[in-house]
C-alpha cells in the first residue's frame, strides 16, 4: 500500500472513529446515570422507546443505507447537482416518514401502550413518548443523510467535530436537566436537539460538496437507479429488525418492562464493541467506491482482497478478546444486579464477531460494485435461522435463549454470505497469519485473566469500566506485537510480491 493512500485512508479511519464513538462512549456514561435516576422501569420504557426509534429507522426504504453509496459515486465524478437533488429528495422522503408515524401513533398509540406490560404510573409518560416519535424519526433520519454526505466526501474530521461537539452538548445538558422524577419526554425534547445539532452542523460541514440547481428532485433514471438500489437495501434492513430489535419486541410482550433495560444495557455494550472494527467502514467504502469508479470491477477486486487479508485476522482478534471481557466489563460498568446483562452482551457479541469478520469487507464490496443482492441474501438466511431458533431456545434459557437465536443465525448466514459472494466475483479468503493462533491464545488468556482481577476489586461505574478496559488492551497489545508486520505487509501475488493498491 503506497504512503499517500495508506496515510490518507488510516487518517480517515481514525477521525471516522472518533465521530462514530462519540454517541457510543456517550451512552455508555449516561446510561448507569440514567439508571439510577430514572429508575429501572422507566428506564425500560426509555429504552423501548429508542427500540422503536431503531426500528422505524430502519425500515425508511432503505434509503438511509443507499445515501452514502450514492454520495460517494457522485463525489467521484464531481457531481455536485446530483448530490444536492439527492440531499433534497432523501428529506423530503424523511419529512413524509415522520409525519406518517406522528399520525400513526396519534392514533394506536394508547392501544399499543396496553398491550405491554408497562406500570400502570407511568403509561402516561409512554404516551407522550410515542406522540413524539414521529419528530425524533425525521430529524434521526435527517441527521443521518448529512452524517453519509460527509462520509462519501471523505470529510471526516468536519464529521467527528459535528458528532462530538453534539454529543458532549447532549452529555452535558441531560445531567444538568434530568432530575429525579417524570423526566422522560424532556429527555426526549434533548434528543430531538442532538439530532437537529449533527443535521444542521452536517450539512454546513458538507455544502461545498451540494449544489442547489433545478430540477430539485433526481431526474427519472437517477430515481430509477436509487429506488431499485435502495429496495434491495431495504430488504437487508428489515433483517436488521428481525435479526435485533425484534428481541426487545419479543421480551416487552412476554416479561415485565425492565427486562427490556435489562436487555438493552447487554445489547447496547454488544453494539458498542462491535461498532469498534465498523469505524472503518465509511472510509473503506468511499475508497473502494472510487478504485471501482476508476478502475472497474476488476479493481475493486484487488482492493477487496488487499483490504480482506488485514481485515479478517485483526477482527477475529479483537472479537476473540471482546467477548470474553464484555460480560465481567458490564458487572463492572453497571453492578452484580445486572449480571443478566453481561451474558446477553457476552452471547450477542459472539455472534458479531463471526459477523463482522467475514461480512466486512464484502459488504463494502457488494455496495460499491451496486449489487447488494447477496447481502440481502445472507441477511434473510440469518433471519430465518433466527426466527426458527426463537421458540425453543426462549423456552429453554430465557432471555439468554432470545439473543443466543440471533447470534446462532448471524453467524450461520455469515459464512453463507462467503459462500455467494466467492461465486459472485471470486472473492476468497487468504491463510491467517502464522502467528495468529498463538497471538490470539495470549491476547484472550491476557484480558480474561484482567477482566477477572478488576472484578475483584468490587469497584462499579463509569470509571471502573475504564479500568475493565485495560486488560482488554494489553491483550490486543500482545497480538499486534506478535503479528502486526505480517497484518501491514498484506497479501502478495502468486509470484510472492506484495500486491499493492490501486490509486483512484
Amino acid at each position: 500500500m503506497s504512503d499517500t493512500p495508506a496515510r490518507s485512508l488510516f487518517s480517515g479511519m481514525g477521525f471516522s472513529a472518533l465521530a462514530q464513538m462519540a454517541p457510543l462512549l456517550t451512552n455508555l456514561a449516561l446510561t448507569p446515570y440514567l439508571i439510577r435516576q430514572l429508575g429501572l422501569d422507566r428506564f425500560g420504557v426509555w429504552s423501548l422507546i429508542l427500540v422503536f426509534l431503531a426500528t422505524l429507522t430502519v425500515l425508511d426504504g432503505g434509503v438511509g443505507a443507499s445515501l452514502a453509496r450514492f454520495h460517494a459515486y457522485h463525489g467521484a465524478r464531481g457531481d455536485r447537482e446530483g448530490t444536492g437533488r439527492l440531499v433534497v429528495g432523501s428529506l423530503l422522503v424523511f419529512l413524509g416518514l415522520g409525519a406518517l408515524v406522528t399520525g400513526l401513533t396519534a392514533l394506536i398509540g394508547p392501544a399499543i401502550v396496553s398491550v405491554l406490560d408497562i406500570p400502570p404510573r407511568l403509561a402516561h409518560e409512554a404516551r407522550q413518548l410515542l406522540l413524539v416519535l414521529g419528530p425524533l424519526l425525521a430529524l434521526a433520519l435527517a441527521s443521518n443523510s448529512a452524517i453519509a454526505l460527509l462520509q462519501a466526501n471523505a470529510r471526516f474530521r468536519g464529521l467527528a467535530a459535528v458528532s462530538g461537539g453534539s454529543c458532549l452538548t447532549y452529555a452535558v445538558a441531560v445531567v444538568i436537566v434530568v432530575d429525579r422524577g417524570q423526566d422522560l419526554p424532556l429527555l426526549a425534547a434533548l434528543t430531538t436537539i442532538r439530532y437537529l445539532l449533527v443535521t444542521v452542523g452536517g450539512f454546513w460541514a458538507g455544502a461545498r460538496h451540494i449544489r442547489i440547481r433545478r430540477p430539485l428532485l433526481p431526474r427519472p433514471d437517477e430515481r430509477r437507479e436509487f429506488v431499485g438500489y435502495a429496495s434491495r437495501m431495504q430488504l437487508s434492513g428489515f433483517t436488521v429488525f428481525l435479526n435485533g430489535e425484534i428481541d426487545a419486541l419479543v421480551i416487552a410482550a412476554l416479561l415485565p418492562v425492565r427486562y427490556v433495560g435489562i436487555y438493552a444495557a447487554g445489547y447496547q455494550a454488544a453494539t458498542a464493541l462491535r461498532s469498534i472494527p465498523l469505524y472503518a467502514f465509511p472510509p473503506i467504502l468511499t475508497r473502494m467506491t472510487h478504485v471501482f469508479a476508476a478502475h472497474g470491477l476488476a479493481g475493486a477486486v484487488r482492493e477487496f482482497h488487499l483490504l480482506e487479508s488485514r481485515w479478517l485476522p485483526a477482527t477475529l482478534t479483537y472479537g476473540a478478546v471482546t467477548t470474553v471481557a464484555v460480560g465481567p466489563a458490564v458487572v463492572v460498568w453497571l453492578g452484580p444486579g445486572l449480571a443478566l446483562s453481561g451474558a446477553v452482551a457476552a452471547v450477542l457479541l459472539a455472534g458479531y464477531v463471526v459477523q463482522v469478520a467475514f461480512t466486512g469487507m464484502r459488504t463494502c464490496f457488494v455496495r460499491t460494485i451496486g449489487r447488494p443482492g447477496p447481502e440481502t441474501r445472507y441477511s434473510w438466511c440469518s433471519t430465518m435461522v433466527n426466527l426458527v431458533l426463537t421458540v425453543p431456545l426462549t423456552l429453554l434459557f430465557g432471555v439468554v435463549g432470545v439473543v443466543l437465536a440471533t447470534s446462532i443465525g448471524i453467524m450461520i448466514g455469515s459464512l453463507y454470505y462467503v459462500v455467494i459472494c466467492r461465486r459472485l466475483a471470486d472473492l476468497r479468503e487468504r491463510r491467517l497469519p502464522e502467528r495468529w493462533l498463538r497471538a490470539t491464545g495470549l491476547a484472550v488468556i491476557t484480558a480474561g485473566l484482567g477482566e477477572f482481577l478488576v472484578l475483584r476489586l468490587g469497584w462499579h461505574g463509569a470509571q471502573a469500566l475504564l479500568l475493565a478496559g485495560l486488560p482488554v488492551l494489553a491483550g490486543l497489545g500482545i497480538a499486534w506485537s506478535l503479528m502486526g508486520r505480517e497484518l501491514t505487509r498484506g497479501p502478495c501475488t502468486p509470484t510472492g510480491v506484495p500486491m499493492k493498491e490501486e490509486t483512484a
